[in-house]
Parts: C-alpha cells; structure tokens; sequence
C-alpha cells in the first residue's frame, strides 16, 4: 500500500514544485502573463488528460501495469522540466510531466481500494491523501531550501522527483505482487461499492463528480498560486514565500491525518459544516484583505489549510472509492478527475491576470464556488458514510 500510495505523494510534489517555480520562471525566463498562465494550464490539462486515459485503461489492462508505466512517465516528465532552458521545452516537460502524474493517480487509489476489506476502506483511502500532503510538504520544504539559488535550486528539485520516480517504480517490482483474489474487494448487493446501482445512485456520482471539480477550482488556485501570490502580489521574497507555504502545509498534513483517522466514522459528518464554512471564509477573508496585508493573506492560507482536510480532496476520494463498483473505480476516478482538471487549467490560464488586475474579484469569485460545493457535498451527503446514507429519512 506504501508504493501504491507513493504515487499521490509524488503527484502533489510535481504540482506543487511547479507551482513553486513560477515566479521563477517568470523573471529568468522573461515570460509574461499569458505565458506563466500557459504553462500552469498545461500541467493542469495533461493531468486530466492522464486520468481519463490512466483510469480506462486500468480498468481494462491491469492497475499494476498502468501504474508502472504511469510512473516511468513521470520520470521522464520531471526530467524535462529540470533541464528546461526556454518556453517551450518548459511547455512540453510539464506536459509529459502532467500526463504521467494524472494517470497513475487513478490506478494507484483503485489499487489500494481493491487490497483492503470494505470496513476499512475509507481510512486507506483516506491514508493516500496523507501521502499526497506529505508531498505537499516534502515540494514545499525543498522550494524553501533551495531558494537562494533561484531557477538552479529548483531545476535540483525536478531531479529529485525524477530520481524518486525511478526509486518508486523499482519498488513497484519486488513490493507489488498480484494480490490473491480472496483479498480483492468485490461488489456486494447490499455494500457500499453498489451505491451506483441503487435507486439515486446516478444522483450521487453526478454530485461527487460536481463537488470535486467546485473543489479544484479553489484547490488549484491554491496550489498552482499560492508563492505566486504571495510573491507578485503580497510583495513577499522568494524565500519568505516558499515558508510561508511551507508552514501552512504543515498545518494541512495534521488535518489530513484526522481525516484519515475520522474517515469510517460518524465524525466526518459533524466536521463538514464547520470545515465547509471556514474554507468558504478563507475566501472572503482574501477578497477583503489581498494585497493589503500579508498578515491577513497569511491567517487566510491558515484557516483554508485548517478546512481543507475535511471538505476536500481527501473527501472526495474516499467518496467516489465508496460509491462505485469495483470493476470501475478507476474509470470513474479517472474522469472526476479529467473533467475538473480541465476546468482548473481554463481558469488557470486567466489567474494570473485577475491576480496581477483584480485580485479581490478573483477571491469574490472563488468563494461563491467554494460556497457552492460545500452545498453540493452537505445536499448530497458527502460527509456520511455509506452506513449513514442507508438511514431513513425522516418525513
């Protein structure tokens, strides 16, 4: 479960370390702002791009098999990024890069979903979404060591993760057997993988599918932008900027790991309100205070960090394991995460000049998203467990 789960840990290392360079790449590549919005819409779009893909095809020729050639892939990807020199050899790095990191995340998830009894599922599942913290933090402690050698230090950090790739796929080889088949969660009339097969089911994938692509507007702004913004707009350095990102990590990695702990329980019903409603807060607090003072900008990234955990990706992923059949969680994975990467790399490619023009509109806007897919998920009952769904309804 460790290797499989090692697939998130290096997926949010490449956004985040991409996210990092940025401003970088702004100043030592002289690009301007269609060009930085160009290149992070890029990582964006073959990210979606590798999930529908990586998920169908999992689901048809082996999870195994995708999530080793997947990660090869990423290898590669990083690689490219780290000798970049120019615009479109960086264009084309982060589009191998994100086409690799997008369609081993799917396999990898099913993987672990299938290697667990249902009773635990949901804390396994919740437990790949540490990993992808811990690479949150891993990218954000790296960008912060190697900030005082600039565009250098960060061409050492895509090494690293090309390097790490590597490291994981040779572990894939001797840690990752086929699994007996006694072992392999199968659907059952009555458990919670037949969610999509029961009256309302459709209802609530089209919810799941909704929720996460809201999240990931707000998601990826945060994780696309958040140097940048401290940087360009905050009038950080480059070195107070990857701390500071670095320390709210932090405080997300501990709530990631509640979550994990609360993921079969009753608690993760009661924390969505008040998760839902600080993330929404977090929003409004930087439409009111952005580019005013950093202070602010910082408690902003703080309480979103604090919400986060609990009304977010990791959520999401332990619901859409929940509610579809085993024969398609990869499938189904795949293009929740296609269709909301692709809306994050279209606005994307604008939040740079809403941030560099109106950034208060921008956080305005974000915050009636955030607000919407709270609704979704508290509507739909995303913070129950499968138990809680099958409860009567009081008329």
């Amino acid at each position: 479960m460790l290797v499989a789960g090692s697939a998130s840990l290096l997926d949010s290392a490449a956004i985040i370390s991409v996210g990092s360079a940025l401003p970088l790449w702004r100043s030592e590549l002289r690009l301007d702002d269609i060009e930085v919005g160009i290149v992070s819409a890029t990582m964006t779009i073959a990210i979606a791009l590798g999930a529908l893909a990586g998920g169908w095809v999992a689901d048809r020729v082996g999870r195994r098999r995708v999530f080793a050639a997947t990660v090869g892939l990423y290898a590669a990807g990083a690689a490219l990024v780290a000798l970049s020199d120019s615009w479109t050899t960086l264009v084309v790095g982060v589009a191998v890069l994100g086409l690799g990191s997008g369609a081993d995340l799917p396999a990898s998830i099913a993987l672990v979903a299938d290697r667990v009894p249902p009773q635990l599922r949901g804390r396994m599942v919740a437990a790949t979404h540490v990993m992808w913290t811990i690479g949150i933090v891993l990218a954000s402690a790296a960008a912060f060591a190697v900030s005082p050698l600039g565009l250098t230090g960060m061409r050492a950090v895509f090494a690293l993760l090309s390097l790490a790739a590597l490291a994981t796929l040779a572990a894939r080889r001797r840690a990752m057997p086929a699994a007996p088949p006694a072992l392999v969660s199968r659907p059952s009339e009555d458990g919670p993988a037949e969610v999509s097969g029961r009256p309302g089911g459709i209802r609530i994938l089209i919810a799941i599918a909704l929720f996460y692509l809201l999240y990931t507007l707000v998601a990826n702004t945060f994780g696309s932008f958040r140097t940048y913004l401290l940087v360009t707009v905050g009038g950080a350095s480059q070195s107070l900027a990857t701390a500071i990102a670095f320390g709210v990590t932090l405080v997300g990695l501990v709530g990631t790991l509640a979550f994990s702990v609360i993921a079969d329980s009753r608690w993760r019903r009661r924390v969505y309100p008040l998760a839902g409603l600080a993330l929404v807060c977090s929003q409004v607090m930087l439409a009111l205070t952005v580019g005013q003072s950093l202070a602010s900008t910082v408690a902003a990234l703080v309480l979103y960090a604090l919400a986060y955990p609990y009304v977010g990706e990791g959520l999401y992923k332990v619901w859409a394991q929940e509610s579809v059949s085993s024969a398609a969680r990869a499938t189904f994975q795949g293009a929740t995460i296609a269709a909301a990467r692709a809306a994050a790399a279209l606005f994307a490619l604008v939040t740079p000049s809403l941030l560099a023009r109106d950034p208060a509109a921008l956080f305005w806007l974000l915050a009636a998203i955030a607000a919407t897919a709270v609704a979704v998920g508290w509507r739909s009952r995303a913070g129950r467990r499968p138990a809680d769904t099958s409860a009567p309804r009081r008329t």
